[in-house]
């Protein structure tokens, strides 16, 4: 559901009243509600709401993003969950590489205003060497074929599934996230080739196949998001 340009998950489970929620670190809407509430009924009821809606969107987002990055020497970095320090390894180098050294991320390359777009990079190369086994495996436990597999840029979502092409994207900075949360990512995604939106099916398949799931999504959705 959208209101306002904001997408607004729904989820409808055995409840008396309607339950709204936003949360970090991107702002994420989500509304539980009643199985007879009508979307209608949903939206009056959200755009009643939403100069609070607004106001925590803003908090999160705020609270959440880190500094943006310098790419300099001892500038804290995550990798799978892990933090380490940054060093800049400059020099005359034929082939630019990153290497994990100890407590560092080494960034081998010509001159350091390289790093930034070299780090990116191997962020988003070690992502999809992690993820098609982690998504072909929850495509078999949930009986669906395999999908193809993206990792972008996004700013609104850790990721994102469209059932006609049969293909999920993935948001780049999960390579920064504990696997157990990157997970979560994928069985939720995966799910959705089965159950398009957030109903209370969908939740019942997450409940079956992952049982920790909102754990995990709580742990996700509070970890600092660094630009």
């Amino acid at each position: 559901m959208i209101i306002n340009e904001v997408e607004v998950e729904v989820e409808r489970k055995p409840i008396k009243h309607i339950h709204l929620s936003v949360y970090p670190p991107y702002g994420r809407v989500h509304v539980s509600a009643p199985e007879h509430v009508t979307d209608a009924q949903l939206r009056l009821f959200v755009l009643s709401k939403w100069t609070w809606v607004a106001e925590k969107r803003a908090q999160a987002l705020a609270h959440a993003i880190q500094p943006m990055r310098e790419y300099i020497n001892g500038e804290a970095h995550y990798f799978m969950g892990g933090l380490y320090r940054l060093f800049v390894d400059e020099g005359n180098h034929n082939h630019t590489h990153v290497s994990i050294e100890g407590d560092y991320i080494v960034v081998h390359c010509l001159r350091q205003e390289y790093a930034g777009r070299i780090l990116r990079e191997w962020y988003r190369e070690e992502l999809k060497k992690l993820l098609p086994p982690i998504v072909e495996r929850w495509a078999e436990r949930v009986g669906v074929p395999k999908p193809a597999i993206d990792v972008l840029d996004m700013k609104l979502r850790w990721g994102s599934c469209n059932r006609q092409k049969r293909a999920i994207l993935f948001n780049l900075e999960l390579a920064k996230k504990p696997l157990e949360c990157i997970e979560y990512v994928a069985a939720h995604e995966v799910i959705h080739l089965i159950e398009r939106n957030h109903t209370a099916r969908f939740f019942r398949l997450l409940d079956t196949y992952l049982p920790q799931w909102e754990r995990l999504r709580k742990e996700l959705n509070e970890l600092p998001i660094t630009p």
